[in-house]
């Protein structure tokens, strides 16, 4: 397995696992709790994206280092293609949910609901990216 498939795939399990345990999280709290401290709440958020940070960081260490038997090199046509592909699939995905986020929640939420309406739509529009990225090197894509 090439080191950006690997990564893709690490990344998109990732992002599912610690964004579902975050707002999971979320809504445990904000059922045993009426009202939560900014310090918890920031807490939370620091933990999840902490998380990220390390899993990302371990990937592209690894794969820098030649885990797995091989190098890490520079993309070639077919990489960049992929990328740009998923690419345009995620700005799709994020652009809808900043609509969401900025022209109908302003107006029905307020606070920390926006946030996490904010931060659904990142973690979306990145599953979306590095899912397709992932397929993309199992499947191949034809322009």
């Amino acid at each position: 397995m090439l080191p950006r498939e690997r990564f893709a795939w690490v990344w998109t399990i990732a992002l599912v696992v610690i964004g579902a345990a975050y707002f999971i999280a979320v809504a445990v709290q904000q059922q045993a709790h009426a009202e939560l401290s900014f310090l918890t709440r920031i807490a939370t958020l620091a933990v999840a994206l902490g998380s990220l940070g390390v899993i990302a960081g371990g990937e592209r260490l690894y794969a820098r280092l030649g885990g797995g038997g091989q190098r890490y090199e520079a993309p070639d046509e077919r990489e960049r293609f992929m990328d740009a592909r998923s690419s345009t699939f995620a700005y799709y995905v994020l652009m809808a949910g900043m609509l969401v986020v900025g022209f109908y929640m302003p107006f029905r939420h307020a606070g920390w609901d926006i946030v996490h309406g904010a931060l659904l739509a990142v973690i979306a529009a990145e599953v979306v990216h590095y899912g397709s990225l992932a397929l993309a090197y199992r499947r191949g894509w034809r322009a």
